[in-house]
């Protein structure tokens, strides 16, 4: 029988496992460790989870699920351990954080600007890809894709918005690690931020541009008063780590990651749950609805508004700092569960509108109903 380890926070039932001859535990992140992982053979984790030869010397690991779409977490080592096959959720999130990126770009009269895109990999590709199709014109910058040199760089960070989605190093050729800072300050009156937060002094650039910042340092365990300093800023605008955090996105990491899976055991685990698809008319006011003017940004801002989830999440630490009390990973964690969200690609479109708006509603992700 298979023993396989599971953070308690990933969204997949127990159901899933019925019938398949696999003795498994759902575990707080924090309780991962080699002692409770000794008896494993696979396990299934979160950023949260630093993972490294150490961590699995002492079981009998073969497959880790990482449900997530970086690296940083895993040591380069254990990444080129040929005896222990790791599958990442690279990619899934992609729509979900160009939904992201909309949002902000719009809810700031954004249109039809210059993004500069640093980092090209599967959600730089994805928000290059949409945003080039409704009408932006996009700069890309990464080095290890296309050789770019400071030249390219350059012009990335004199784009009207600047969007960072590269993978977090500091380490090799072109680490990542500060890159975005005082010393490399962009021009762009826009940044967003949905990398990770040690590529950003989001702090710093706030003192100089709009920013966006999804992410943060020593994620999970945050410092509020480092959230607390920039949300300080008149620039700044602070959101709990939701960039991808849709159900979609989440769908889609569970079916990559138990596909590996099923292939090297030879079991047939499915996820369960099944996929759910929201009305549009359902995300909007009556007062949009009932309006002659349809728009593009005022749906984009009433499905998903970043700007909105930003001063909530500044009110809720002032609160927090008014009572003496500490805003800490459990709570940004809490937080973050309870902006989980339907994604664009889950949103059928059940209103009329003018076939230029529907383009574009279809081009950002919405399903058309009579398609």
């Amino acid at each position: 029988m298979i023993k396989l380890i599971i953070d308690k926070n990933i969204p997949i039932s127990e159901e899933s496992f019925e019938g398949q001859n696999i003795d498994f535990d759902f575990l707080p992140f924090d309780k991962i460790n080699s002692s409770t992982i000794k008896n494993a053979d696979a396990l299934f984790i979160r950023t949260t989870t630093k993972v490294n030869k150490e961590l699995i010397s002492k079981s009998n690991i073969s497959f880790i699920g990482s449900f997530a779409s970086g690296e940083n977490h895993i040591s380069n080592d254990l990444l080129d351990d040929s005896e222990c096959f790791i599958q990442t959720a690279k990619g899934s999130n992609s729509q979900a954080v160009f939904e992201y990126v909309l949002s902000c770009m719009l809810e700031n009269d954004f249109e039809a600007c210059s993004v500069g895109i640093v980092g090209h990999g599967h959600v730089g590709k994805k928000i290059d890809s949409s945003l080039s199709k409704l009408g932006y014109e996009v700069e890309i910058y990464d080095p290890y894709l296309y050789d770019h040199s400071e030249d390219e760089l350059n012009k990335v960070l004199s784009c009207e918005v600047l969007s960072i989605n590269c993978s977090y190093s500091k380490e090799g050729k072109y680490p990542s690690h500060n890159l975005i800072s005082k010393e490399q300050r962009p021009k762009s009156k826009l940044v967003i931020n949905s990398s990770r937060g040690e590529v950003v002094d989001y702090s710093e650039i706030a003192k100089s541009s709009e920013i966006f910042n999804d992410v943060w340092v020593n994620e999970p365990k945050i410092s509020s008063n480092d959230i607390y300093s920039f949300m300080n800023h008149s620039n700044a605008f602070g959101t709990p780590h939701i960039a991808g955090y849709t159900f979609s996105s989440k769908e889609r990491q569970i079916d990559l990651i138990l596909e590996k899976f099923n292939d090297l055991f030879s079991k047939s685990v499915e996820r369960k749950e099944d996929k759910k698809f929201i009305k549009l008319s359902s995300c909007l006011s009556d007062k949009l609805i009932k309006s002659k003017n349809l728009d593009f940004k005022s749906m984009i801002s009433e499905v998903f508004s970043t700007r909105k989830i930003a001063i909530e999440f500044k009110a809720l630490l002032s609160e927090y700092n008014e009572m003496g009390k500490t805003f800490g990973p459990e709570e940004f964690e809490k937080l973050r569960k309870s902006k989980m969200r339907q994604g664009f690609d889950e949103i059928n479109i059940d209103i009329p509108m003018d076939k230029d708006l529907l383009q574009r509603m279809e081009l950002s992700g919405f399903k058309n109903q009579k398609k």
